[in-house]
């Protein structure tokens, strides 16, 4: 039977992995730093979020890239499930920012987080699951649909779920990295969904890095570096459940290493391609509306005529113009095609891809 969350805060031995938790806050620190000093936050944050999205797909089987995501933003696809999903999971993200700003962690947050996240993807008679706790009992399996844990029963979910979130709110001296390790563990015990727990729980550790200050900024998550361990992950929160945290929170401070360190690269490359395409759009485009050029293609490193018109409110004429010229100067790449072209900015592109 799962314990409460106040009943194992101290089953964990800080020495067992002090040195992965003085890296980790200071990589955070660095990060931190950046982005401040960096004037193109309002560019990266967003796409951050569409790569997040990718990433935590990935750990639940569902294959996309950042490329087709951010392509659908100039043509949605109705039907095409892995982009609607990774739409909710940006909507849910930018929700979830928007709520922590004014307000602390709540069932109505976490619930209307997974009504977002699972809206459009799950079949249409689950549909009245959405945002609301299990009403019947589900199970953890591994990858051989073995049952691993059992979740508390479903009656007994509220009970959970107001606990971990009174642990969540609750101001005391558990240091925030070592907290989201914790809360990340307890609330996929807890399993309190039927279905896109997963998601959900993944989702919870980047606002709530967010809304405890490790970073000042919304735009660190975790999914990258965990996909990338997929069955150490799952097997580290297994153990988790029935013996000590040292383990898990020691894998989990280990990947948010390798995710600062991943970011901190990204933006430093980024920062390095803004100022080095912020040069020749300088000489390049006779206009006022250069800057605003600038931070579409960053904002939307694959566009059309049509996106750059709606965006600097300009003639589908003088957007063309805009993008031919920077084809011809190599800042973007256009596919053959002489109606609906699209332009691609490889570069950012490359950066986004790792």
């Amino acid at each position: 039977m799962l314990k409460f969350i106040k009943e194992r805060i101290h089953e964990y031995d800080t020495n067992y992995f002090i040195n992965e938790f003085f890296l980790a806050s200071k990589n955070f620190g660095i990060l931190e730093s950046k982005i401040t000093n960096y004037k193109f936050s309002e560019i990266l944050i967003p796409l951050l979020h569409k790569q997040e999205a990718q990433s935590s797909m990935y750990i639940e089987g569902t294959q996309t890239t950042i490329s087709d995501i951010i392509e659908s933003e100039l043509s949605p696809k109705s039907n095409n499930k892995p982009l609607i999903e990774a739409k909710n999971y940006t909507n849910a993200l930018i929700y979830g920012i928007d709520y922590l700003r004014y307000n602390d962690f709540s069932h109505t947050l976490i619930q209307k987080l997974h009504e977002i996240m699972l809206k459009d993807i799950i079949p249409p008679k689950k549909e009245s699951t959405l945002g609301k706790y299990k009403e019947k009992n589900n199970f953890i399996v591994n990858s051989s649909k073995k049952i691993i844990f059992n979740p508390p029963d479903y009656t007994e979910t509220k009970k959970y779920m107001d606990e971990l979130i009174d642990f969540i709110n609750k101001k005391d001296e558990i240091p925030s990295l070592i907290k989201s390790a914790l809360l990340h563990s307890q609330f996929e015990s807890i399993h309190p969904f039927e279905d896109g727990n997963g998601r959900v729980g993944r989702i919870l550790i980047g606002l709530y890095l967010f809304k405890s200050k490790v970073l000042n900024y919304p735009f660190f998550y975790i999914s990258e570096a965990i996909s990338q361990d997929k069955l150490v992950y799952y097997n580290k929160l297994t153990s988790s459940r029935t013996g000590d945290f040292n383990e898990w929170i020691k894998f989990f401070l280990n990947k948010c290493i390798v995710q600062t360190q991943k970011h901190i690269k990204y933006i430093d490359s980024i920062n390095n391609l803004y100022l080095k395409t912020e040069k020749t759009l300088q000489d390049l485009v006779i206009t006022t509306k250069y800057n605003k050029i600038l931070d579409v293609l960053f904002s939307q490193p694959i566009l059309n005529s049509k996106y750059l018109t709606e965006k600097l409110d300009i003639s589908k004429w003088q957007a063309k113009k805009y993008l031919d010229k920077l084809e011809e100067a190599g800042i973007l790449f256009g596919t053959d095609k002489k109606r609906n072209k699209f332009y691609f900015f490889i570069e950012l592109l490359e950066i986004l891809r790792g």
